[in-house]
């Protein structure tokens, strides 16, 4: 009688076991479903950005740190001053189904929850293929007798989408000061990669050894830090 219900117990156990360790499996594997962004907007209520093209240029390149910030700055401006915004993102998964996703102001998404964009690679930073470590901090942006918490400029683009010109040293030329104030336009680039278009300069920089990205329309003005 003792030898049944131990058994009855195994079982039970045992099922139970695989009950959990599918639903662990289940779960695991919808967080790790990759979405294509079909649409996304940032804003409040009716008061809301189309950033589409910019969170798919965001996300094609691994965010920061594999990580993308919601706030004003990434998303390329306030389009509704002094509201708590969210960021929704309208995406599709290789099945053909389509889910909203919606991440509040400060809050981050994962680059990883989304597949990359087709595109090429735009980022030419130089890799650690001769070990000078001299020459690699120079392209880095840092350099051995600068203040660690001074503003670094890590890499920066400027376009739309897949089309986009690398503008990483003008930047840093204008980080040499230890601030930058520019207008964002073709002129200042050096280069319109994307004729008629609306364009954004994104940037990606080190500043007091925290790592940030900062996104602004053509037309604007950029201030760092």
């Amino acid at each position: 009688m003792n030898q049944t219900n131990f058994g009855v117990r195994a079982i039970t156990v045992l099922l139970s076991a695989a009950v959990v360790v599918a639903a662990l499996a289940l779960r695991a594997s919808a967080q790790q479903e990759s979405w294509q962004v079909i649409r996304a907007d940032y804003g409040w209520r009716h008061e809301r950005a189309d950033v589409t093209a910019l969170l798919r240029d965001l996300l094609s390149r691994g965010g920061v740190n594999g990580r993308v910030a919601v706030n004003n700055q990434s998303m390329g401006g306030d389009p509704a001053v002094g509201r708590d915004k969210m960021l929704r993102v309208f995406a599709r998964n290789f099945r053909g189904e389509q889910r909203e996703f919606d991440f509040p102001e400060g809050g981050f998404l994962e680059a990883a929850m989304f597949q990359n964009q087709p595109g090429r690679d735009w980022d030419d930073r130089p890799r650690d293929n001769d070990r000078d470590p001299d020459r690699d901090d120079r392209f880095r942006g840092t350099d051995h007798d600068r203040d660690r918490d001074a503003l670094q400029i890590l890499y920066a683009f400027y376009g739309v989408q897949h089309r986009t010109v690398n503008v990483t040293d003008v930047l840093r030329i204008r980080a040499r000061e230890g601030s930058i104030f520019l207008h964002v336009s073709n002129d200042m680039m050096g280069f319109d990669p994307a004729v008629g278009a609306d364009k954004f300069l994104i940037v990606v920089y080190r500043f007091e050894g925290k790592e940030q990205a900062v996104a602004v329309a053509e037309g604007y003005n950029l201030t760092l830090p």
